[in-house]
């Protein structure tokens, strides 16, 4: 039996070209010195595949948190603007409440009789009953007020400091009577323990009076009206 020639016989050092060249049909690799077979190209130690980059996080734990603050804001809002809410007068209840009388003292205002003294800060007050007082054809309603001081410092007296009602609602500042022999309430300062007392009257359309207030414009003291 004749043993197949190994094509690279006759040249001892020669070897083949393991991982550089492909192999030929059959195994066989070219001899050195000779270029590979058309269409084939050698090979070549390959670098390992680049793995494919990692997806990005996605940033969801700052969304997460940003959610629930808008969520407790909004909550604070809803519950904290409920609690100041009041409900709205009944229209029903304002419109059967009763009128208040002309003349009669308002929510806080002292209300005392013709004649009787008040206290208002260190001043004891008291008016009389209005009169009609005619002078020269004209006819005023008046008043006698007193005021007696009893603080440690001066106290101011005013006419302008009086207001004379009638029985329809009309509201009118007093002033001083036409009268010239009339005793007239002056303005001034009341000096401890000092007395005084004057006349104040109101215009010719408020002579039908029903009462008169005593209610000082630079005062933090309640009105006080005397009425019937």
């Amino acid at each position: 039996m004749t043993t197949p020639q190994s094509p690279y016989q006759g040249h001892p050092q020669q070897q083949p070209y393991y991982g550089q060249y492909p192999p030929q049909q059959g195994g066989q690799y070219p001899p050195q010195g000779y270029p590979p077979p058309q269409g084939q190209y050698p090979q070549y130690n390959q670098a390992p595949p680049i793995p494919p980059p990692a997806p990005k996080k996605k940033r969801t734990g700052l969304k997460v948190t940003l959610g629930i603050l808008v969520a407790i804001v909004v909550i604070a809002i809803a519950t904290g603007g409920g609690g100041d809410e009041q409900a709205p007068a009944s229209a029903s209840g304002d419109a059967n409440a009763a009128p208040a009388a002309a003349g009669a003292p308002a929510s806080g205002d002292q209300s005392v009789k013709f004649g009787q003294e008040a206290t208002s800060g260190d001043l004891v007050i008291s008016a009389s009953a209005p009169e009609k007082v005619t002078e020269f054809g004209m006819t005023q309603a008046c008043s006698t007020v007193t005021y007696k001081n009893n603080g440690s410092s001066p106290a101011s007296f005013n006419p302008f400091d009086w207001k004379f009602t009638t029985p329809a609602g009309v509201e009118a500042s007093a002033s001083i009577p036409f009268n010239a022999g009339a005793k007239a309430l002056n303005s001034g300062q009341l000096a401890p323990g000092g007395t005084t007392s004057g006349m104040i009257c109101g215009d010719q359309q408020t002579t039908d009076v029903n009462a008169v207030k005593y209610a000082p414009s630079f005062s933090f003291s309640d009105p006080i009206t005397w009425t019937n």
